[in-house]
């Protein structure tokens, strides 16, 4: 399959089950051994149905969709209205495709919070892929980006990844725009003892100018799951949306696939 037909497949298959609530996509458009890693999911094309029978109201509103040709992944970054009458959950599902099925599913998903400081929310800005942008450039710089500003904490490195001038647009709910104040607000939690922990990149998701990457760590000793996408131009990262979750172990998820692992090896 290629680009377009991947992305049509997810596209398609999400909205039937999770807006239109047409379980029979199950059927046509995931693999009979689907493996599922969401925290929230129990295991199999059944955990799904349990999901959608539990949440009448729920939609999916799907800002961006990356596709990822190289690794047969796609990503979406939405919300769901009506998946908890209580709160409202947004962030990152990542599928991965082979054989013409959805076969894996990984997700990272957080509470809507106000908008920042700077007005952001954390779904708006650019949604459009600029694919004359180099990919693989792109996914290179991001990687370098998580080892040095992300795992070794080296959160003065930044300035050297984004714009000369220093300006950078952020859509956490807890910083204003600037990479100082990026740079300030994870050094004080550093010396705070709350550090966000980086410990292993489990998966990139990049289309063009997006780079989504998937990581397992830790904030207090706490493990969590850290969704961030970034935005690139001109080899600079100018843009980030975030979803950072606490997740339970492996042991006591409702599946046995873990939050994070492949069965792709």
């Amino acid at each position: 399959m290629d680009m377009t037909d991947i992305r049509e497949l997810v596209v398609t298959a999400d909205r039937e089950l999770f807006t239109e609530h047409d379980v029979t996509t199950l059927d046509r458009n995931f693999s009979p051994d689907y493996v599922e890693h969401s925290p929230l999911v129990a295991n199999g094309l059944q955990g799904l149905r349990d999901l959608v029978a539990g949440a009448p109201n729920m939609r999916h509103d799907v800002a961006r969709v990356l596709v990822d040709e190289a690794n047969g992944l796609v990503a979406l970054h939405g919300s769901y209205p009506g998946l908890d009458p209580d709160e409202l959950y947004v962030g990152f599902d990542i599928y991965r495709v082979a054989d013409g099925k959805i076969v894996e599913h990984w997700d990272g998903l957080v509470t809507e919070t106000p908008p920042n400081e700077s007005g952001h929310t954390q779904l708006d800005g650019p949604t459009e892929v600029d694919r004359s942008a180099n990919t693989e450039t792109n996914r290179a710089l991001v990687k370098e980006v998580w080892n040095t500003f992300l795992h070794s904490q080296d959160y003065q490195s930044m300035i050297g990844f984004a714009r000369p001038d220093g300006t950078f647009t952020q859509h956490s709910g807890d910083i204003g725009d600037g990479v100082t104040n990026m740079i300030k607000f994870l050094e004080n939690l550093k010396q705070d003892n709350g550090a966000l922990t980086y410990d292993t990149l489990h998966r990139t998701v990049a289309d063009g100018n997006f780079v989504l990457t998937h990581s397992e760590g830790s904030i207090g000793g706490e493990r969590h799951s850290f969704c961030e996408l970034w935005r690139i131009e001109n080899g600079y990262l100018v843009e980030l949306w975030d979803a950072i979750a606490p997740v339970l172990p492996d042991n006591e998820l409702a599946h046995s696939y873990g939050a994070f692992t492949s069965t792709e090896l």
